[in-house]
């Protein structure tokens, strides 16, 4: 071997270990960039789970002690400051919607909270390292139902001499056992112009906002109302009752049926 050949073999072999310290000079930085920008990612992460639970938690005990006390201010300050408490990444928390016993989507005693996580996280580069998270959550304040008629005794719910059978979440008649009704089954189809001539939209699923196009949900055996999916009028959930409580509840015949 002369000195020229073994020259050339010493310039490869080093220009071999040459490319890969140039490609580890590149790749390593993006790879730790990645990692920091990961973390960063995480951490949020975390910190939004972790707020989830506190707000159930805090609308939990706001549901329960509605029954004895107005909790409309003391329930989100608890959420706000709980949050801010835990959690150093959380810079500011707004509250951008609440409600304390009210009606929404057809459903009183409803108490709703929307709020908005700002959150920085430092890090080397500052990369990924600020975010916005909003949180919304709604319960029922635990505090029943007064529907001013007179409980039914014992007796009363032991034997119904004239049953009837009625729609509790959305219904308007009372109907007696076969009826179609009481059996009929869903189908879906697209929104058009004449199905909102030939049906109306559910007040409970708000289907009017639906834009032309949309999948909807309607009963063309017996229905009067087309339905966006997860409607609990979808469900067709009836319960018995005595004829006399149904009319007293304002509940009227079925024309289909008779009652």
């Amino acid at each position: 071997m002369n000195l020229r050949t073994a020259t050339i073999k010493r310039i490869k072999r080093f220009g071999k270990k040459g490319s890969y310290l140039v490609e580890a000079a590149i790749t390593l930085p993006i790879m730790l960039i990645a990692v920091i920008c990961m973390s960063s990612i995480i951490l949020m992460y975390a910190c939004i789970e972790n707020s989830n639970f506190i707000i159930a938690n805090e609308m939990r005990k706001g549901a329960c002690e509605a029954i004895i006390a107005d909790t409309s201010i003391g329930t989100p300050f608890r959420i706000k400051k709980e949050i801010e408490k835990e959690h150093s990444l959380v810079k500011s928390v707004h509250i951008t919607d609440y409600g304390y016993r009210v009606t929404r989507w057809d459903i009183d005693e409803l108490m709703a909270v929307s709020m908005l996580l700002k959150m920085k996280q430092t890090n080397p580069i500052g990369l990924m390292s600020e975010a916005e998270h909003e949180i919304s959550l709604v319960t029922r304040a635990y505090v029943g139902r007064f529907r001013g008629y007179d409980a039914m005794g014992a007796d009363e719910f032991g034997s119904l001499g004239d049953a009837v059978y009625i729609f509790p979440k959305r219904g308007e008649k009372y109907h007696s056992a076969g009826c179609r009704h009481l059996t009929a089954a869903s189908t879906s189809g697209v929104l058009t112009q004449d199905m909102k001539r030939k049906y109306k939209s559910c007040p409970l699923c708000k289907s009017g906002k639906a834009a032309g196009g949309s999948r909807v949900y309607y009963f063309p055996a017996a229905g009067e109302d087309y339905h966006l999916g997860g409607c609990p009028s979808l469900q067709r959930n009836y319960i018995e009752i005595e004829r006399q409580v149904a009319m007293d509840r304002g509940y009227g015949a079925c024309s289909t049926c008779g009652g």
